[in-house]
């Protein structure tokens, strides 16, 4: 832990005695030590390098006012500095910081070397130095506000903390690390010594993101790693007086509270990098240094006030600023500029408050700074400090002049022997930049020196402000007269009066918005007693002596009657004119804008001059030798002097240019003599019609144009108009009526034929009937000159004319002779009946008759009186033409619903001469006799039945067949499978197969009353014999009857069977056509059987066809056999081919 010199001398204070004690004994004759000579021993100087006579802080040290506080406790800043270098420590490598103690005594420096030094600062003597980095640099310096610690920043991502007092190492390195690519840009210790802050940034564009580290500096802790507004490069830290930490970055500033580690506030208005940033010591203000901005082209050097956080000022640098630091006072502040431009190498000084510029102070400057790169030789500015006394600059300078410099302030600037603060002798210059005046006895601002001395006091006792007739004298008005030499001691307005008129001398006036002088104080006529007021300010006054004038003033002019007045403004509200020669009221000054054209005759002409004679009063003066008329008269006299309506002759031909006047000239500015149209313009010909208005200017027998066609009305003059108003026509050769141009209006074809006018078509021939030659077709071009067909056109150039051409467009036909519209001529397109007429175009037979007007000629046409059929392919009597109207109609098997069919005509089967019909569209034919019948003619989904029981055969259509190749009469459970009860149920669900009433149940837990086929049982009847009532022959006979008719019956059954058998094998034939189309379905259906089967969806593969052992129960293969057996025991049939 690091002690100060106050600590130090009462921790030692027992051992210090001691050695006194013994160096009495031993060295007896060794005198006290004095290095600095100030008189006060080393052992008891607070200051032993610096000498001074402080009694009162400290003991020994500097005390320029005397007031025994030394200067490090009592700071002062002069407002005129005048900075001038104390001590140079130039080196061949860069210091990159500086910072003083704060007690002022020492500087602590960091160099690129790896030192940090420490400067005695009143001598410029290295006093101690360490190597903190070997072989790296030591970037940035800090001194702890108690004076125990220096903190310095190195190159290697650590930084250092040493003992002030020794600069023995505490921690040894402190990791500053955050990640790859991260340096350290800047550090600063806490007033109370407790902290340091590190500014953590990247070393170049890549790399970890930055953070602010601040570290408890008893043990290098880590306290807090800061990052505010989430930023990734921080370059400058500074503890506030209160504990609060600012940052800068690339483009913002913070303010960071190190209770909570909460940030204050955002500053954003930087656009550099804040390459430094300081609190005034008061903590009123931060100073802002910003690098250079390439979008901008500068760099920003700003203060804001904290209270309200406003950026107060904004100063531009020609090149990067580095260090920032305050006064001690905090009314100043310094920046460190770089090496580039108008700022190169120099530290500007600016006032706090203002920003105004106080100093500043340079290195070498070759070449301006004004080359760039390795061209331009300036140093820059790494670091400086200001000292606590406020009288020096510590400097940090690299790249050129490298080295540590100290400034100091230049206190006696006007060289008069004078300080601008008290050094000790008691002298203070009140007047530090004026080298003749020191002191001001009465504090007024005046000097005691009298003249020739800088504006001398004449009244040295007595403050004073005035600056006119004497300075330092009372002025109570502040006007800067004098009290005794004002006569107007309480008006600050007026103090002379040279005229005696009541008037000061001091001609003062506003101005209105017609620059005329209002509220006028003084006199604006100081040596004329008889004016004192000049209203429109043209040097002549406002008053008059001329009585009369009383009646003739207008009220609101200004001045009053002053007898004998002089310099009289006769018009006091116009400031170019004042004098009136003849007394006409308007002004003799030429040089004004209203001068008077005769200042010596009394006139009111009022337009081409003012003030001179005009006999016919319109305001024009008479003409006179120095002003006559003039063409144009807009400066001359009156043309017309007696004539009040006339008065100008721009043309001088003797008519008037003013058009409501008397024979006003209608060409005002061209000479002319006409007189009929218009007055006073050209007339070329004399004629009295002027050149504008005469179509024909140059012809005195022609004026008139009506209707503007180049001929002239007058039947009377050359070229005569014989059509007037009719601008397309003009001549009439022929006496038609009809004039010659044949584009005009009823223009003539014929211009000399006086039965001809109109050519409609433009063949030359014309279109009255009644004329010559006339056209037979007028309205069609055409070269033909016979007289039946003259002027008709032949269009399609075959040797016959339109007229008698029946095809004019066609040059293969001309002839029609049964006026079909189809020529005679025997070729291809030509009337295949040319004597008959006909419509027919079909089949390549053109004009021959069609009946039905299908376009089919009858001799071609099957059907020649029906206009939908033409052809039949199979000649079954139905045409080719196929077309239908679908139409709904009620289904009878299932009432209440629709169905639709096909109002047909014409042959659906056009190739299939046995069917014609399909009524369902289904493409199967409803003819039952015919090939291949629709067994379901308005079924769409139905059309074959296999087993003929009514129901279709489609699985997927209407009603489809569960059993398709067994006959059977079932609905209910499934179609069309045998119910041999007829009760609706098929046998295969039916519990009592024989039974009607019973269908529903499981088959043996049901009881059924008919239990087998009622046929089997049925016995004679009526027919039975009674053995007991007759006699066995009458038996006997029964029984042979009986016989023989059941022999009778077998034959026939068997005849039946054959002839059964014959149309079952025609059926089966067709049966096999209808089968063989439905190959394809069967398959489909097959395989989704086998794929139903497999899946082990047995009730699907079922309503599909398929049945299965299981399918059949014992009870029904019994009664298949039986059927078997009772078919097998029947008689065989008869072949009745061989009977």
């Amino acid at each position: 832990m690091a002690i100060s010199h106050e600590d130090r001398k009462g921790h030692f204070l027992p051992a210090f005695l001691v050695a006194i004690l013994v160096a009495s004994v031993i060295l007896p004759t060794v005198s006290a030590v004095d290095t600095d000579g100030d008189g006060t021993d080393d052992a008891s100087d607070d200051c032993p390098y610096a000498a001074g006579t402080s009694t009162i802080d400290k003991v020994g040290c500097p005390d320029r006012d005397g007031d025994g506080t030394s200067d490090w406790a009592d700071s002062w800043t002069s407002t005129n500095p005048n900075f001038q270098k104390e001590f140079s420590i130039p080196q061949n490598y860069d210091f990159n910081d500086a910072d003083y103690s704060p007690d002022g005594e020492w500087v602590a420096t960091a160099d690129e070397n790896g030192y940090l030094r420490v400067w005695n600062a009143s001598t410029g003597v290295n006093d101690r130095s360490v190597v903190a980095y070997s072989g790296g640099d030591v970037g940035s310096v800090s001194w702890s506000g108690d004076g125990r610690y220096i903190g310095v920043t190195g190159d290697d991502d650590t930084v250092k903390l040493y003992h002030a007092s020794n600069l023995t190492d505490i921690h040894g390195s402190i990791s500053a690390d955050v990640g790859g690519g991260d340096f350290t840009y800047d550090i600063d210790l806490s007033e109370d010594g407790s902290m340091a802050a590190i500014a953590i940034g990247r070393s170049g564009w890549g790399g970890t993101n930055g953070v602010v580290r601040v570290i408890d500096t008893s043990n290098a802790n880590v306290l807090q790693n800061l990052n505010p507004g989430s930023e990734d490069r921080f370059h400058s830290v500074d503890f506030g007086p209160n504990g609060e930490l600012a940052i800068g970055t690339v483009g913002d500033a913070y303010v960071v509270d190190t209770t909570d580690w909460s940030t204050i506030q955002s500053i954003s208005s930087p656009t550099g990098t804040v390459n430094s940033i300081a609190w005034s010591h008061d903590g009123e203000y931060i100073s802002v240094c910003e690098g250079y901005d390439q979008n901008s082209g500068n760099s920003k050097l700003r203060m804001y006030e904290t209270s309200t956080w406003t950026n107060s000022w904004t100063k531009i640098g020609s090149t990067s600023c580095y260090g920032t630091d305050f006064s001690p006072d905090s009314t100043q502040v310094i920046f460190g500029m770089g090496w580039y431009n108008s700022d190169g190498a120099t530290a500007l000084i600016f006032d706090v408050a203002s920003g105004q510029s106080i100093d500043s102070f340079s290195q070498p400057r070759p070449g301006g700074c004004t080359s760039t790169g390795n061209g331009n030789n300036c140093g820059q500015n790494n670091g400086v400090s200001w000292s606590p006394t406020g009288m020096n600059i510590a400097q940090a300078f690299g790249r050129n002049d490298e080295g540590f410099y100290i400034w100091f302030a230049n206190i006696d600037p006007d060289q008069d022997g004078w300080n601008t603060t008290d050094q000790g002798d008691g002298k203070v210059d009140q007047f530090p930049d004026e080298p003749t005046q020191w002191n001001d006895t009465d504090n007024d601002g005046f000097g005691d020196n009298p003249e020739p001395a800088f504006q001398p006091d004449a009244c040295i006792l007595t403050w004073g402000n005035s600056t006119e007739d004497r300075f330092g004298c009372p002025d109570a008005d502040g006007d800067g007269w004098s009290d005794e030499g004002d006569l107007w001691p309480s008006d600050p307005e007026q103090w002379a009066d040279m005229d005696m008129d009541g008037y000061g001398d001091n001609y003062l006036y506003d101005v209105d918005n017609q620059q005329y002088h209002i509220n006028q104080r003084g006199d604006a006529f100081p040596n004329d007693p008889t004016q004192w007021n000049d209203t429109d300010g043209d040097g002549y006054g406002d008053n008059f002596a001329n009585n009369s004038w009383l009646n003739i003033r207008p009220m609101e002019w200004p001045g009053e009657l002053v007898t004998g007045a002089t310099s009289v403004d006769v018009f006091p509200l116009d400031r170019t004119q004042w004098a009136d020669s003849d007394g006409d009221w308007v002004g003799d000054e030429q040089a004004s804008s209203r001068p008077d054209g005769c200042p010596n005759a009394w006139g009111d002409s009022q337009f081409d001059r003012l003030g001179c004679p005009d006999s016919d009063g319109d305001g024009w003066s008479d003409p006179t030798p120095g002003w006559p008329t003039l063409s144009p008269c807009n400066d001359g006299a009156d043309a017309f002097p007696n004539d009040p309506t006339q008065w100008c002759d721009d043309d001088g031909d003797g008519f008037g240019s003013n058009q409501s006047g008397n024979n006003a000239d209608d060409c005002p500015g061209d000479s002319g003599t006409s007189t009929e149209d218009r007055l006073g313009c050209p007339d070329r010909d004399g004629d009295g019609y002027s050149n504008a208005g005469d179509p024909f200017p140059d012809d005195s027998t022609q004026w008139e144009d009506r209707d503007g066609d180049n001929r002239g009305d007058n039947p009377d003059g050359n070229n005569p108009d014989q059509f007037p108003d009719d601008a397309s026509q003009w001549e009439d050769s022929d006496g038609d009526g009809r004039g010659d141009n044949p584009g005009g209006n009823n223009g003539d074809r014929f211009p000399a034929d006086p039965t001809q006018w109109d050519d409609t078509d433009g063949d030359g021939y014309g279109d009255n009937q009644d004329g010559n030659e006339p056209d037979v077709c007028p309205e069609s071009y055409g070269t033909s000159n016979n007289p039946l067909t003259r002027g008709c056109p032949d269009t399609d150039a075959d040797g016959v004319t339109d007229p008698l051409d029946a095809f004019p467009n066609d040059p293969f036909q001309w002839a029609d002779s049964d006026g079909d519209g189809y020529g005679d001529e025997n070729i291809p397109g030509g009337d295949d009946c040319p004597d008959v007429y006909g419509e027919a175009t079909m089949n390549n037979y053109q004009g021959c008759p069609d009946a039905d007007g299908d376009g089919y000629a009858d001799d071609d046409d099957t059907f020649p009186n029906d206009g939908t059929q033409w052809e039949d392919s199979d000649g079954d009597g139905y045409g080719d033409n196929y077309t239908w109207v679908n139409k709904t109609i009620e289904d009878e098997e299932n009432p209440g619903n629709l169905i639709t069919i096909r109002e047909q005509n014409g042959d659906a089967f056009p190739d299939t001469v046995s069917q014609w019909s399909d009524m369902d569209g289904d493409g199967v034919g409803d003819n039952p006799e015919g090939a291949i019948p629709d067994a379901f003619p308005l079924r769409t989904s139905q059309s074959r039945d296999a087993d003929g029981d009514g129901f279709g055969d489609n699985f997927t259509g209407y009603q489809n067949d569960d059993c398709r190749n067994e006959w059977g009469n079932s609905t209910i459970d499934r179609y069309g499978c045998r119910d041999d009860d007829g009760d609706g149920v098929s046998n295969i669900n039916d519990p009592c197969q024989w039974d009607p009433s019973i269908s529903a149940g499981i088959r043996g837990q049901v009881t059924c009353l008919i239990t087998e086929d009622p046929t089997l049982n049925q016995n004679t009847g009526d027919g039975e014999v009674d053995s007991t009532s007759g006699g066995s022959d009458t038996g006997m006979l029964v029984l042979g009857g009986v016989a023989a008719l059941m022999l009778t019956l077998i034959f026939v059954a068997m005849i039946s069977k054959q002839i059964a058998g014959r149309k079952s094998a025609k059926r089966r034939a067709e049966e096999r056509m209808v089968n063989m189309a439905m190959e394809d379905e069967e398959l489909r259906r097959q395989e989704w059987i086998d794929y139903y089967v497999g899946q082990g969806d047995l009730e699907k593969a079922r309503e599909l066809g398929w049945t299965g052992p299981e399918q059949v129960p014992v009870w029904q293969q019994y009664e298949q056999q039986r059927v078997e057996e009772e078919r097998a025991s029947m008689p065989g049939m008869i072949d009745l081919d061989n009977l």
